[in-house]
């Protein structure tokens, strides 16, 4: 899983200098998709036990979703700023070999595409729930 985000960071910061000519900051983006990524996984789960386990509980625990994603970000922002960690996950990428990248290119799309799906699905059905 580590090189799994080691590799969505890496390619969602370059994405940032190649696209947006983001010179300065890429890091920033880079950190928001791997938040989006982490919260959206968490939050996935959590809805889906509190759909399955606690139907009466559903719309309790939504309202925090917000500072969870904020408080999220903040750390991954810290962690890779601080003594410039993003330098070091960036190097790792460099050394994966060919193969592994081709591998983890099709498993993060994968992942990535399950997570927004899951993520719209389950909103549309806890909407439809509560109507």
């Amino acid at each position: 899983m580590k090189n799994l985000y080691t590799y969505i960071f890496a390619k969602a910061y370059f994405f940032c200098i190649n696209v947006f000519k983001e010179k300065e900051f890429p890091q920033y983006f880079a950190s928001g998709i791997i938040t989006f990524s982490f919260v959206t996984n968490v939050i996935v789960v959590i809805e889906i036990v509190e759909c399955v386990m606690l139907p009466a509980k559903i719309n309790t625990y939504g309202e925090y979703h917000g500072y969870f994603a904020l408080a999220c970000f903040v750390i991954i922002v810290l962690y890779v700023n601080v003594k410039k960690r993003y330098e070091g996950i960036l190097s790792r990428f460099d050394n994966f070999p060919k193969e592994k990248r081709k591998k983890l290119k099709v498993y993060s799309i994968i992942y990535i595409l399950i997570l927004s799906i899951g993520f719209f699905i389950l909103g549309a059905m806890l909407r439809n729930y509560n109507i």
